[in-house]
């Protein structure tokens, strides 16, 4: 497994390591789509471990390369990318057709009108005086920007995989109305969520847990963290991106422990008496504005 992350590391070092942007060196190390294709390497290779099935090489060649998620996904998994291939052209049919062309419509939307009108005309726009009001307006812009710009490529691979007969996973699912950050992880960027829950953060509380270290809340907190920081250094080891992450996992942690606390005092800790629908509401606004202060850490504006 370390083996198969080397890659990545040796490829975000060049990003903080002085080095001539066209040496020959980098532009190897610098594959279209590395990150994807390794996260991809290594949880097939944690699957064949698992299971004692012969794997063709063109088939793991088909899954690692599959072009309309190559540069940044969604992250797809082996058994289930590839019964679709065995199923040929079973898959392209009238109704995957349609919906192939229902996401080409929106990715194109996305990415293509709604992203770039923000990207030109409101962050282009913006100047950096300093002021509170610049920093909330540029971090509020950056988010819906980063959002349609990134959901509009996903609905775009999920389309091009469609005509192919591919269904490729969804990655976004109205993540600005999710209560919490476990819900938040299932609406944005789901594939890469699913991912670390499955590849890192359950095999490390079982390790955790099998060595008898801390007791379940503890060791889910700090596994939590510990992905999360993952994530951080995955997007790049530049401090912006791991703080980035690291606010991620403490908003993971915040929130499991308050379901434990209210499960172990049987109430809610927090928002007390307040009506369901209120809850509801306080929690997406609380969330909405958390994910926004954390994707402004990401964008690399605030240091």
């Amino acid at each position: 497994m370390l083996l198969l992350a080397l890659p990545i590391f040796v490829m975000k070092t060049t990003d903080v390591i002085p080095i001539n942007p066209n040496s020959d060196v980098l532009k190897i190390i610098r594959i279209a789509g590395l990150s994807y294709i390794v996260f991809k390497a290594m949880s097939l290779y944690v699957d064949m471990r698992r299971s004692t099935e012969k794997i063709a090489f063109i088939d793991v060649f088909n899954f690692l390369a599959f072009v309309p998620t190559l540069l940044i996904g969604p992250l797809d998994r082996f058994e289930r990318f590839n019964n679709d291939v065995k199923n040929g052209y079973e898959n392209i049919n009238s109704t995957n057709y349609g919906n192939a062309w229902y996401n080409l419509i929106l990715g194109l939307l996305y990415k293509f009108i709604i992203a770039e009108a923000i990207r030109r005309l409101i962050l282009a726009h913006l100047v950096d005086d300093g002021s509170l009001f610049y920093h909330l307006t540029y971090m509020y812009t950056y988010l819906m920007e980063l959002f349609f710009d990134f959901a509009g490529y996903s609905l775009l691979a999920i389309s091009f995989g469609g005509f192919l007969g591919i269904n490729v996973p969804i990655n976004f699912d109205k993540p600005f109305l999710a209560i919490n950050p476990k819900e938040f992880w299932k609406k944005w960027h789901k594939s890469l969520g699913d991912w670390l829950n499955d590849y890192f953060f359950k095999p490390l509380f079982k390790y955790f847990t099998s060595k008898g270290i801390w007791n379940s809340i503890r060791r889910q907190n700090v596994a939590l963290m510990l992905t999360f920081t993952l994530m951080g250094f995955w997007n790049g080891f530049e401090l912006h991106y791991i703080v980035s992450g690291m606010l991620f996992g403490i908003y993971a942690v915040i929130h499991n422990y308050y379901v434990y606390r209210c499960k172990k005092d049987k109430k809610d800790v927090f928002f007390g008496k307040l009506s369901p629908f209120a809850v509801k509401w306080l929690s997406i606004f609380i969330m909405f504005n958390s994910v926004a202060f954390a994707i402004y850490v990401f964008s690399g504006k605030l240091f």
